[in-house]
């Protein structure tokens, strides 16, 4: 059997796959989105947050941590309240990875989530913010007493 090198796609070739109904296709234009990370893609990849498949709402909250997408915070932590536990770990595991101080209320939500993976996402991205300079750290509850 010989093996086909795999041609890579442009861009406007991967943006139009992923409005294809075929999940793969998406799930594939998705990954290589990533691999690419252009700036163009940010709003197609928060417009499938909103996909009927969960697969490809759980793939595109991955994506958008990886890329970085920080104007994404809203959709990401929308995405915290999602049905679907693999949505939830991959909106928890970008929100923490980008860690930004507009991150930190939807992190204390996901903190106490009943899925072991989200809730630790979510405390890991809320140790970085404490850790970060630039923010003020809130006192505990008990201190406040």
């Amino acid at each position: 059997m010989v093996k086909r090198k795999r041609q890579s796609k442009d861009l406007v070739t991967l943006l139009a796959d992923l409005g294809s109904s075929a999940t793969f296709v998406r799930r594939s234009a998705i990954i290589e989105l990533v691999k690419k990370a252009p700036p163009e893609a940010t709003l197609p990849l928060e417009n499938l947050l909103q996909d009927k498949e969960a697969a490809i709402r759980a793939c595109a909250a991955w994506a958008l941590g990886e890329i970085g997408a920080q104007r994404s915070c809203a959709s990401l932590q929308s995405c915290l309240k999602d049905m679907d536990v693999d949505v939830r770990r991959a909106a928890a595991q970008s929100l923490s990875l980008m860690a930004l101080p507009e991150h930190q209320a939807g992190l204390e939500s996901a903190s106490v989530d009943s899925d072991r993976w989200v809730a630790e996402w979510a405390r890991r991205g809320l140790a970085r913010l404490l850790k970060a300079p630039s923010i003020r750290r809130r006192r505990p509850k008990a201190a406040l007493a």
